[in-house]
């Protein structure tokens, strides 16, 4: 198998071509794939048709255990890593996520350990919107002058999920009470130990409340909403048109990602997986 890595005419991103999901396990591929996905932040692979979930769980664990989402009622049977991104249900299996906008946000669990990568493939898609943004966070962590760098460099943020998520209709869980209790701190700048790149990360996302150590509530909101607002320029930001087949592989604690909106009556379907890498240092093992 030989791979060409092309660098997308964008803030970040790069697409692979000559991998196949069908293929054995290569380490020297997946040591490639590793230092691209380092490099870009995001990798495109375009399939002429989606995945098997043997071979997403394959493919995906090449990268670090799988860790099932909290919305447990969108994992695919027989592959608890796998669940459901969609506006319907399919064969006992709940979709999550309904079809409006979902703000920037990063994945995360509210006990350790983190989530380093993440994966997504498209399945079946409406005839317009469902995009997905993302933003590259180790660009507006470079972009922040020396002051700001020096007030958020050693700050961490303690998130929970917010007071009155709704999780009948949007997040799909069993027992969605008991994971309110659950909260964890992260650091506010993240580093890719295997490139020691730097990132901005200010995940004020659509499920998070959120709150900076050392800092009265008002002040940390305020720095956090005035991160996020740098972040989310669209200097720092790639749009993706999914075509069925289409996957994804990125770096969950250097991005943020947006889905937008698509039609309600319109069925968008895809596939997402969680994938541990290394543990933030303001963490401890549960």
């Amino acid at each position: 198998m030989s791979l060409v890595i092309t660098p997308l005419d964008a803030p970040l991103g790069a697409e692979v071509s000559g991998f196949d999901f069908a293929a054995p396990a290569d380490p020297e591929i997946t040591t490639q794939l590793q230092g691209a996905v380092d490099e870009h932040l995001l990798l495109l692979f375009r399939n002429p048709e989606p995945p098997t979930p043997a071979q997403i769980t394959n493919f995906c664990e090449r990268f670090g255990p799988l860790r099932p989402t909290l919305a447990d009622k969108s994992r695919l049977p027989g592959f608890p890593g796998i669940n459901r991104v969609s506006n319907v249900d399919v064969d006992g299996v709940v979709g999550t996520g309904g079809s409006d906008v979902v703000t920037y946000h990063s994945d995360l669990s509210f006990t350790p350990p983190l989530i380093e990568f993440l994966y997504l493939d498209a399945v079946r898609l409406p005839s317009s919107g469902g995009t997905t943004k993302w933003v590259n966070l180790v660009a507006a962590y470079r972009d922040l002058d020396d002051a700001t760098k020096g007030q958020i460099d050693d700050l961490g943020v303690v998130y929970r999920l917010r007071d009155g998520l709704d999780f009948g209709s949007y997040f799909k869980a069993t027992d969605g009470q008991a994971l309110l209790a659950d909260r964890t701190c992260i650091s506010l700048v993240q580093t890719n130990p295997r490139n020691g790149r730097r990132s901005v990360w200010p995940n004020t996302g659509p499920d998070f409340a959120a709150e900076v150590t050392g800092c009265e509530p008002d002040e940390g909101d305020a720095l956090l909403a005035d991160l996020f607002a740098h972040c989310t320029q669209d200097r720092y930001v790639y749009e993706h048109h999914w075509t069925v087949g289409d996957a994804a592989l990125w770096l969950n604690t250097q991005t943020m990602h947006q889905r937008e909106a698509f039609p309600s009556d319109q069925v968008r379907e895809l596939r997402h997986v969680n994938i541990l890498g290394h543990t933030d240092p303001r963490q401890t093992p549960p």
